[in-house]
């Protein structure tokens, strides 16, 4: 076995005994997880884990998500998807130019680099928000558009920055009404 994907298994098996422990013990799971990393660190424990950007987004990312967007009841979600689609879209925009706006205005950012920022940290971490949602059990129509919202302002962020650095190119790199709707088509759907 790739030692990678043994040392992956192994922190998701200590991830596991961690929320074990904490739910009995009544902590946050989050603050779990930070007393066992101190832990591990203050008994220089290390071993050979490095988590790469590979092992983040094929390996840990994929399950959690694919789980998070099945739970989702499609019959609940199609009476909010209009103001979810706003909510990921509109929001995204809106936040993208707002960040934008701010560097532009109080650091002095070129307009190129303030909105591909301003689209980067636009979406918001679905794993995250997901996990506070379960933790405060938050419930109901408010867990639900805002898990949806999350889940699929990604895809808007990532298109978004997408055509902001096509759009900062070259004359040659610009991006073309089609090229945009490919783009959009893409990132969609899932690719």
């Amino acid at each position: 076995m790739d030692i990678v994907v043994a040392r992956t298994i192994e922190l998701l098996g200590v991830a596991m005994v961690v929320a074990i422990l904490a739910r009995r013990l009544r902590l946050p799971y989050t603050v779990g997880l930070v007393l066992t990393g101190l832990a591990l660190a203050l008994a220089r424990v290390s071993g050979d884990v490095t988590l790469t950007h590979d092992v983040i987004f094929d390996v840990i990312l994929p399950p959690l998500l694919f789980e998070a967007a099945l739970s989702i009841r499609w019959s609940a979600l199609r009476k909010d998807l209009p103001l979810v689609l706003a909510l990921s879209t509109l929001g995204v925009l809106l936040c993208a130019f707002v960040v934008a706006v701010g560097l532009m205005r109080f650091l002095g950012w070129p307009l190129g680099p303030s909105l591909a920022f301003g689209a980067l940290i636009a979406a918001t971490d679905p794993i995250a928000v997901i996990a506070l949602l379960r933790e405060t059990r938050v419930a109901g129509r408010l867990r639900l558009v805002i898990e949806s919202e999350s889940l699929l302002n990604d895809g808007v962020a990532a298109l978004l920055f997408t055509l902001v650095v096509a759009a900062s190119a070259s004359g040659a790199g610009a991006p073309t009404p089609l090229g945009v709707l490919r783009q959009a088509l893409l990132i969609g759907g899932g690719g």
